[in-house]
């Protein structure tokens, strides 16, 4: 047990090390800290628009937060400013592409976006992760909104303990039509913010009601 238990540490320590790494890359600045959630602003790749950055705990099992990720039919309960996001294909229980639209205040139009979503977790550390591809074109574009092209997201959620995870997230996002960069780059911790703490009021809601799934094996 102690033998199992050490290597599970040394992977979760991994982990966590290997995503600070990855982000101390991006030259991030710290935008908003409040409730326990941090979102930083980063130096995209190959765009003027800049990257964000989101990192908090949860008590919460890996198992818990997996079930609230599958199901996208729900996610106008905690997206923010999310308008009909639904699944429209199942490629298989953890991977599905979905539409949202985003409500955005006048004069700029609303977006629209389809997400291909893959869930997986290492069989090891049990640190799950879930990928966000951006795909444009699976659908028709809808008159008067804005489709948005280019996209992708990583997150990550690290178990510390049985009730305990932390969760890793990084997106860059190119909104299209005609948002100057710097425009957008002034209002661009707040959404993220927002929606982690409204899926953190969720999830903390449930209570001894939490919803699971066993599709996910938790610490």
């Amino acid at each position: 047990m102690f033998h199992h238990k050490f290597i599970h540490f040394i992977l979760v320590s991994w982990s966590m090390w290997m995503s600070v790494i990855v982000y101390a890359q991006t030259n991030c600045v710290l935008r908003k800290s409040e409730d326990s959630i941090f979102v930083y602003t980063c130096d995209a790749t190959n765009s003027a628009f800049k990257a964000i950055k989101v990192e908090f705990k949860l008590n919460a099992t890996l198992s818990q937060y997996a079930a609230t990720v599958l199901r996208a039919d729900e996610y106008k309960l905690w997206h923010y400013k999310a308008i009909n996001p639904h699944m429209v294909q199942r490629m298989n229980q953890t991977e599905f592409y979905y539409y949202t639209q985003i409500r955005i205040p006048w004069p700029i139009s609303n977006r629209d976006m389809i997400w291909r979503l893959k869930l997986s977790q290492d069989s090891i550390s049990k640190v799950l992760t879930v990928t966000l591809r951006n795909s444009p074109d699976f659908l028709p574009k809808n008159n008067g909104i804005v489709r948005i092209p280019t996209g992708h997201s990583t997150l990550t959620v690290t178990p510390l303990s049985p009730d305990l995870v932390k969760v890793n997230y990084y997106i860059e996002i190119d909104p299209g039509g005609s948002v100057p960069a710097w425009l957008a780059n002034m209002f661009i911790a707040q959404a993220p913010w927002q929606t982690f703490k409204n899926l953190k009021d969720r999830i903390l809601s449930q209570g001894s009601r939490r919803v699971t799934t066993p599709l996910i094996k938790d610490y």
